[in-house]
């Protein structure tokens, strides 16, 4: 345990001092400075543009974090060479798979509680009062994005960071129009699209069943059989693309 905490305390520092980390720190908050600019735009509805649009951009922020920081973890210690003398230590390759997972996700669950207050307060500002029941958009968006952060992982294993981003980028776009997937497969005439548009939909996460920020920015809470359903669905994706990471980067040979 000690070592997956030492791999993931290392990526977290790592991840923290890359310039880029800032420079999305900067585009995230300034996404939720522009919500609060946009309040005289409607009469009326100010409250739930500035819930809605801030939310918003903490979930793209988050998203644009994770492909881009995800997508390097396993391959710039690969390319750097600098896993194979990792690998020469007392060290499990499972550890560093985990420990790379706990490092980006603990940097999520900070920034998204920091950007989280700020949306408070200018909430705060807009409305006289803070609105907490926000935060519970958030959690069913950190098994959103533990999925995707383990995907990352998984395919920075094997392939370039350019790749894994793109691929990263595109379950994300897939997991969230997964039900239109399935839709398309329904209606298509030729066998091979429609196989392979179930295959995709049967094999991908359904990344909606993270999304209640419109039923919550309208005060539509969901009910504790929903949450339960998120985080059991989540915690075992999770685990099962991360347990395929391990096993790919176990096959690699690093001499």
């Amino acid at each position: 345990m000690k070592k997956i905490l030492a791999v993931g305390l290392n990526t977290f520092r790592e991840s923290v001092r890359q310039k880029i980390f800032f420079i999305l720190l900067i585009f995230g908050f300034t996404l939720l400075l522009t919500s609060f600019f946009l309040y005289p735009l409607s009469v009326g509805e100010q409250s739930k543009i500035i819930r809605d649009f801030g939310a918003s951009a903490i979930s793209f922020f988050n998203i644009l974090l994770i492909i881009i920081v995800g997508s390097t973890l396993i391959y710039k210690e690969i390319e750097k060479r600098t896993i194979y003398l990792v690998v020469t230590t007392p060290i499990e390759k499972s550890e560093i798979i985990i420990g790379k997972f706990l490092g980006l996700f603990l940097i999520i669950i900070i920034n998204i509680v920091t950007m989280n207050i700020m949306h408070q307060v200018l909430i705060f500002f807009t409305d006289k009062k803070f609105d907490p029941t926000l935060f519970i958009i958030f959690y069913p968006f950190l098994f959103e994005c533990s999925i995707l952060i383990s995907f990352l992982i998984l395919f920075s294993t094997f392939s370039s960071s350019i790749l894994s981003a793109i691929i990263g980028f595109l379950i994300y776009i897939i997991g969230h129009l997964i039900e239109s997937l399935k839709l398309f497969a329904e209606i298509s005439k030729i066998k091979i699209i429609k196989y392979i548009s179930y295959f995709f939909y049967y094999i991908l996460p359904n990344l909606e069943n993270f999304n209640i920020k419109s039923n919550v920015v309208y005060g539509e809470i969901p009910s504790f059989n929903y949450f339960l359903f998120s985080s059991s669905y989540g915690i075992i994706y999770t685990i099962i693309i991360l347990y395929i990471a391990i096993i790919v980067l176990e096959k690699k040979e690093f001499k």
